[in-house]
């Protein structure tokens, strides 16, 4: 029997992993080529116990960043959970804790009896009926995405904050004022508020040209999972109308949206409003085999 180098010792032989004791095939056996993968990013990924950032934050995103430059390639198989304890050097609260919000975020799939595996891409994600942000759906199709950030602060929550987020008065909420640019023209100008006990020193960070989205989930562990918008007309103040480099008198959508974590509490709490002239509003409706009439 040919054991994998670097990647499992001959002790954990008798956990049925490496063999088909309980059914399961070889994961070198089954695919080679992902195994081989993995190896080389196992020896690339640098996790810092030092680093503020949780080391399964760390994993996360390394692994992510292998999905996004397409060194694990769509659809391509996942070792266990050990045998990611083997590769990456951790213990499987640390590997259950990444792979989990991979899953969530819809990186990764679990397929009962069959495995993990890398999800495949979806050609049509648009910011207003997904969980991504205006910076991310903008991004990933193409565009050069670029952010002016007109104000960042933290402050004490406004009735509205505190309702939304759950949390008194005394506490803080960050807030980020900025425009987003998609390919040189103003597309959005956003309020954006953050829970400040979920975000501590968040307002010191440089975050212009990035997203607010990944520099959260990337300093804090914070993924949004749904997301709820509410749609109306607006017209722009002079500031706002100056700001987005529109007439005062061109019609905009005012978007209201609510953000919720994996464990259902608010996360982010934006206003904005957007230039459906620099780019329409897409939306795919799907409607369920359940449905009578």
């Amino acid at each position: 029997m040919m054991l994998v180098p670097g990647l499992i010792t001959e002790p954990r032989i008798q956990d049925g992993w490496m063999l088909k004791t309980r059914g399961r095939p070889r994961y070198d056996q089954e695919d080679a080529g992902a195994a081989e993968t993995f190896r080389g990013i196992g020896e690339k990924i640098q996790l810092n116990r030092d680093n503020a950032a949780p080391l399964w934050v760390q994993l996360r995103n390394q692994i992510e960043e292998a999905i996004n430059t397409g060194v694990l390639a769509a659809n391509s198989r996942i070792p266990s959970e050990q045998a990611l304890c083997d590769f990456f050097g951790v213990s499987r609260p640390v590997v259950r804790a990444a792979i989990g919000s991979l899953s969530n975020g819809g990186r990764v799939i679990k397929m009962p009896r069959k495995g993990m595996f890398v999800a495949a891409p979806r050609e049509h994600v648009d910011f207003m009926t997904s969980n991504l942000s205006v910076f991310g759906d903008l991004t990933a199709k193409g565009h050069f995405v670029s952010t002016r950030t007109f104000e960042f602060y933290r402050c004490p929550p406004s009735e509205k904050e505190s309702s939304v987020f759950g949390i008194p008065e005394t506490g803080s909420v960050v807030r980020i004022g900025r425009v987003y640019m998609t390919d040189g023209a103003p597309i959005t100008l956003t309020h954006i508020s953050l829970p400040g006990h979920k975000v501590p020193g968040l307002e010191t960070v440089d975050i212009e040209n990035r997203s607010v989205f990944q520099t959260i989930r990337e300093r804090y562990g914070l993924t949004v999972l749904r997301a709820e918008r509410w749609f109306t007309a607006a017209m722009p103040t002079l500031e706002e109308a100056e700001r987005m480099g529109v007439a005062p008198t061109t019609p905009l959508i005012s978007i209201e949206s609510i953000a919720y974590d994996a464990d259902g509490a608010a996360l982010e709490y934006y206003q904005a409003l957007y230039n459906s002239s620099v780019a329409r509003i897409h939306m795919s409706i799907e409607q369920s085999s359940s449905t009578n009439g």
